[in-house]
């Protein structure tokens, strides 16, 4: 038999098998209701109803216990979930997991959905959104990757939090509108964190087998050393024939042998997909950045975009 993985007995340390209302109600009240329904039977004691009467009680609790967890993320309200772990994967950014209210609930967002995160800081409210990079497939718990910045309260405020430390959580926001293979290519140009916007789009891609929609990216970064995941991105690229990388630093170093400067005309028309109308161009990071290449999207030949953009806009902004 083999033995368990690290990563399996930490969820099956927060996994209580009555949290599922099938085990946790449906089951043992088809069991106190039948085996009740065939003592009666056989020897005609009619006290046993008294067990039905407690199995209802019983129910009642249940109910309530799971009514109060029924759901971990609300669309128009905000509800407090902890933080459980917490892993760096560059010298200023990190991926935070935060446990779901049970065990089997998802994050079931779209492509282009993001969370609204609230906390209170120095007696002011903030809130910012961040785009949730665990697939919909994932139980119990989501993850965020969040840039620490010198001048970002709530990233910040991420770096310096400890597990079972809580923030509020409302969602899910945004505009993107997706739907399986209504593009033959979407090219996609990610500039530092905004690398969760791809991650979340190949996520959703991926594990649907008949969305056969091609994926080009060009991921810009100041340094080597701010680019996220990039072995993740990388295997991602050699397993998922229609998934393409490619990387753009604005500061290489000597031994750097891809592309360098910012994201140009050329850089678009090497590594991205034409402008056609059945393609879509997705641009996510700064906004220095998304104004310069909507500018250079215009000139190759794509629809003129904004940086409030709509939902099924052929060129969008994140």
């Amino acid at each position: 038999m083999s033995q368990l993985t690290e990563e399996e007995k930490q969820q099956l340390e927060g996994f209580s098998i009555l949290d599922n209302p099938i085990h946790g109600i449906l089951i043992p009240s088809t069991l106190v209701v039948v085996g009740c329904s065939v003592l009666i039977y056989l020897s005609g004691e009619k006290r046993l109803f008294y067990a039905i009467a407690v199995l209802f009680v019983f129910l009642g609790f249940r109910a309530f216990l799971a009514y109060g967890r029924r759901k971990s993320i609300w669309p128009n309200k905000w509800s407090k979930l902890e933080l459980e772990e917490q892993t760096l994967i560059s010298k200023n950014s990190a991926i935070y997991r935060f446990k779901m209210k049970t065990s089997f609930e998802t994050l079931d967002f779209a492509p282009g959905q993001n969370l609204a995160v609230r906390t209170t800081i120095d007696g002011e409210e903030v809130i910012r959104y961040y785009t949730p990079i665990s697939s919909n497939i994932e139980t119990g718990h989501f993850d965020l990757i969040v840039k620490s910045y010198p001048d970002g309260k709530l990233s910040k405020h991420f770096a310096g939090m400890k597990p079972d430390q809580q923030l509020e959580f409302q969602g899910p926001v945004g505009k993107l509108n997706y739907a399986v293979n209504s593009s033959k290519e979407i090219a996609f140009i990610a500039g530092g964190s905004g690398i969760t916007a791809v991650l979340q789009l190949l996520n959703a891609v991926i594990i649907v087998p008949e969305d056969v929609t091609k994926i080009k990216v060009l991921y810009a970064n100041d340094t080597e050393n701010d680019i996220l995941l990039r072995d993740e991105l990388d295997d991602i690229a050699e397993k998922y024939p229609n998934f393409e990388i490619n990387y753009v630093l604005r500061y290489p170093t000597e031994d750097w042998d891809g592309e360098t400067g910012l994201v140009t005309k050329e850089l678009m028309q090497k590594y991205l997909p034409k402008a056609s109308s059945d393609n879509r161009l997705f641009i996510c990071g700064p906004k220095a950045m998304n104004e310069s290449v909507l500018s250079i999207a215009e000139e190759l030949g794509w629809p003129k975009g904004s940086l409030d953009s709509k939902g099924d806009d052929q060129v969008f902004v994140y």
